[in-house]
């Protein structure tokens, strides 16, 4: 991914210009959200490089390059679209208990879910500021507010789908299309956004706009489909986070095609307490035996072809088509 390469070190320039602000060691409330985008350690020391993939950056500068638009007036869009995703995290983090990511402890691991909690606001109004400094780019005043409405918007699509993936912990009817909607809200909106952000910057076309947050909206629900496989199946070493799906009982897509091929055997597990490890590597090892990772990766699938259908109706040039055709091959093949 040749402009990722590009233009994620201007992406990460853009974000320590908005959050990391004055003399080494950082402390406090700063030491928190900038050690969480990797830019110190917990001591509040800078660190040479971030951490993350910043696929949402390179979606919202490559749709807007491809669409004949400036790649440079989309960087303040993209360092918006991390930092919303990286507020995300922590809160995720904090619902999940999830103690590591990116093989180091998490925000709430380290400080607790309380300070946590301000990190994680802190955040989002960086994400904010960012929006607004796209008029330091020469994007007009009126796009600038049509864009921070969509992310507006985006984010609450993404706590619709929070709130559906933490009720259906405690849910045995959760089915496929209950999924569906959770994940197009948790995961795929924010996808969804940067290409729309991005083709937003380029052109007023609407059409356009629409077949951008189409196609990003199917990349985003192959992508939650690949780490809800990653989540069971993935070598914790490379996912950078523990894949403990089973063990907190999530209602992932192979969790959820387990309810509907055998309820009752799958629903004694989810209602066991304590949980105990052994049934773990036994439901594991059902779900394998049942065909359950081939059928994921083929729902996964299905959704990637949607994709390049949608990439197909928008008039990218070929170099910006091969550079997403590349991406959706990522996605379907990668290990973290």
């Amino acid at each position: 991914m040749n402009i990722l390469d590009e233009y994620r070190p201007k992406v990460e320039d853009e974000l320590r210009l908005l959050v990391q602000k004055g003399s080494a060691p950082l402390f406090g409330l700063d030491t928190m959200y900038c050690y969480h985008m990797g830019f110190c350690d917990r001591e509040g020391n800078p660190t040479s490089s971030s951490k993350g993939k910043y696929l949402r950056p390179f979606f919202c500068i490559a749709m807007c390059a491809g669409l004949g638009g400036d790649p440079e007036q989309a960087v303040p869009a993209a360092a918006a679209l991390e930092l919303t995703h990286r507020t995300t995290l922590i809160f995720d983090d904090i619902q999940d208990k999830g103690k590591e990511r990116n093989n180091q402890p998490t925000v709430w691991a380290i400080w607790g879910a309380d300070q946590a909690i301000n990190a994680g606001l802190a955040l989002s109004c960086y994400a904010r500021l960012a929006i607004h400094r796209l008029t330091l780019r020469n994007v007009p005043s009126g796009k600038v507010l049509g864009i921070q409405s969509v992310l507006e918007n985006a984010v609450i699509e993404l706590c619709h789908g929070q709130f559906m993936d933490i009720s259906f912990v405690d849910s045995l009817s959760v089915g496929v299309e209950d999924y569906l909607q959770m994940v197009r809200g948790k995961t795929a909106a924010l996808f969804g956004t940067a290409c729309e952000v991005g083709a937003m910057l380029a052109s007023t076309n609407e059409a356009m706009r629409g077949d951008a947050r189409e196609f990003g909206l199917n990349m985003g629900m192959a992508f939650q489909m690949h780490d809800d496989f990653l989540g069971i199946w993935g070598n914790e070493s490379q996912v950078g986070k523990t894949a403990n799906d089973l063990q907190e009982k999530k209602r992932t897509l192979p969790v959820v095609l387990a309810l509907e091929m055998a309820r009752d055997n799958v629903s004694g597990w989810l209602e066991h307490t304590p949980a105990e490890v052994r049934k773990f590597h036994f439901l594991k090892n059902w779900m394998e035996e049942q065909g359950i990772p081939q059928k994921v990766k083929a729902y996964e699938e299905g959704f990637i072809n949607n994709a390049r259908d949608n990439l197909k109706a928008l008039p990218l040039e070929q170099q910006w088509k091969d550079q997403f055709e590349e991406v959706l091959s990522f996605l379907s093949e990668r290990e973290i």
